[in-house]
């Protein structure tokens, strides 16, 4: 999934979860609780925003051990689409660096992981 349509989803998951719990809130226990609706309404934007966060940085951080990997045997992104074939050489490509522009799905994340430490690294030879 690209990382705009990750986004996007968020983006009017929250907003509409809002809504939900703040009239929601308001039909269960009646108009005169709005306090609780407010209250409801902020920890559901903390809370949202605290999942988005740690989600995206447990997947950057997986992207970024099997990119590790791939470094360490000299594997470039057409070698890794031979082990996910679902995902293009370019989609692979948008993966790697400090800020992914496209997210596998971390099942095909995990099983590229997997089978790349099933795999010897490569020595570097030093001349001296």
């Amino acid at each position: 999934m690209s990382l705009k349509k990750w986004n996007t989803i968020f983006v009017i998951a929250v907003p509409v979860g809002a809504f939900a719990i703040f009239w929601l809130i308001r039909l269960v226990f009646g108009a005169h609780v709005r306090l609780v609706a407010w209250v409801a309404l902020f920890a559901w934007l903390i809370g949202s925003q605290w999942w988005q966060s740690r989600t995206l940085g447990v997947r950057t951080q997986a992207l970024k051990d099997m990119w590790g990997l791939a470094d360490q045997r000299q594997l470039t992104a057409e070698d890794l689409h031979q082990l996910a074939p679902q995902y293009s050489t370019a989609q692979l490509k948008q993966t790697a660096g400090q800020r992914p522009q496209f997210l596998p799905r971390p099942q095909v994340v995990a099983q590229i992981t997997a089978a790349l430490k099933q795999k010897p690294a490569v020595k570097k030879h030093h001349r001296k």
